[in-house]
């Protein structure tokens, strides 16, 4: 779950058709104090001098397209030092590395030498170091201890800014001008031309919102972590039975940590998170630990991923006014396409509405 553990979707010897990479969130079991609101506002517009970047394209808010799910990130400084390029992950409660950075940095291990990692199919054992701070734009996270993650977690990123810390602040997509910023929270409302939904924080900061499937009630989490969108086998028990389904294939739900989930994959019933809709997005179903992990086990739940968050032209996570709020491509018109194995749009109301 890259909130936490990234997890490739890989399609069953003897199944045919959706094949996929699903990047969840790990939800990883450590806690770090909140940063301060008097901190001053900083945001991350330009590539910054030394940042490393590979690949062309957006470097920091990078859309959807037709074969990847979108991306964002931050640059932090680690104990002073940096430039890193760090995924910013609302379904992470803890910020986590890279092996590279831990051996660049020379980075203490704790005493115990590891921590307790949760991922979306299970939970392991893994390194773990300590950091004095991180620094991304205006926020400073006081020192704490970091899991190391290997392997390709990171998609090519130094490591997860998560949750813990930036309670109380606004996180500000805009794919269009390849911007993030993180700032305190002016408590403002959203400007004109944005759809709000109302949320809670679940579970240590979690943005929890209220949404359907079909007709099936569901709650649902806001995951810029996660590359894809799954469901739990609750939701998929209970649009089963309402509805008729697409065709279904099985599938394999690979982690962060050893364990591998079964998954089955089809397109979902419409989709509402307030006023906005999702059709006909494929949805990968499964009994994954990490709804265990979130409390979301035994009803109804959804991750909604940056397969769907990334075809939005701009979106915010307000943590202090507990809104998700989004706004649609285009300036006049609503626009609608079905999804395809690799692609998916929304229907966002051309009104402001508040859930």
């Amino acid at each position: 779950m890259d909130a936490s553990g990234r997890s490739a979707v890989n399609r069953r010897p003897g199944t045919t058709a959706w094949s996929g990479v699903v990047l969840l969130a790990l939800a990883l079991a450590l806690a770090a104090a909140a940063a301060s609101a008097e901190q001053p506002p900083g945001h991350i517009e330009a590539p910054a001098p030394g940042a490393a970047s590979t690949q062309p394209g957006p470097l920091y808010a990078a859309p959807t397209g037709e074969n990847h799910s979108g991306r964002i990130h931050v640059v932090v400084e680690i104990n002073g030092k940096g430039p890193y390029r760090f995924i910013v992950d609302t379904g992470a409660n803890s910020s986590a590395l890279t092996p590279r950075v831990a051996e660049e940095l020379a980075l203490p291990p704790v005493e115990a030498g590891v921590v307790r990692v949760h991922g979306v199919t299970g939970a392991a054992l893994l390194p773990a170091v300590r950091v004095e701070s991180i620094r991304a734009g205006g926020i400073e996270l006081p020192p704490g201890t970091l899991p190391v993650l290997a392997g390709d977690i990171f998609a090519g990123a130094d490591g997860i800014l998560g949750v813990a810390g930036i309670q109380g602040m606004r996180i500000d997509v805009d794919f269009v001008r390849d911007r993030v910023e993180i700032t305190p929270s002016s408590g403002k409302r959203a400007p004109v031309g944005y759809v709000t939904v109302s949320a809670s924080l679940w579970r240590g900061g979690l943005m929890l919102v209220k949404g359907r499937v079909g007709s099936v009630p569901a709650k649902v989490i806001i995951d810029t972590g996660a590359e894809r969108t799954i469901g739990n086998m609750q939701l998929r028990a209970a649009i089963l039975a309402k509805s008729r389904r697409s065709k279904e294939y099985d599938t394999d739900v690979h982690g962060a940590t050893p364990a591998v989930g079964a998954g089955k994959i089809f397109k979902a019933p419409r989709i509402w998170i307030g006023p906005a809709q999702l059709v006909d997005l494929p949805v990968t179903f499964g009994d994954l630990y990490v709804f265990e992990v979130w409390g979301l086990a035994s009803e109804p739940a959804l991750v909604v991923g940056m397969d769907v968050l990334g075809r939005l032209e701009r979106f915010v996570v307000d943590y202090h006014r507990k809104e998700f709020q989004m706004k649609s491509k285009g300036g006049t018109g609503v626009a609608v396409r079905r999804c395809t194995q690799s692609s998916c749009a929304s229907r966002i109301p051309e009104k402001p509405y508040q859930l």
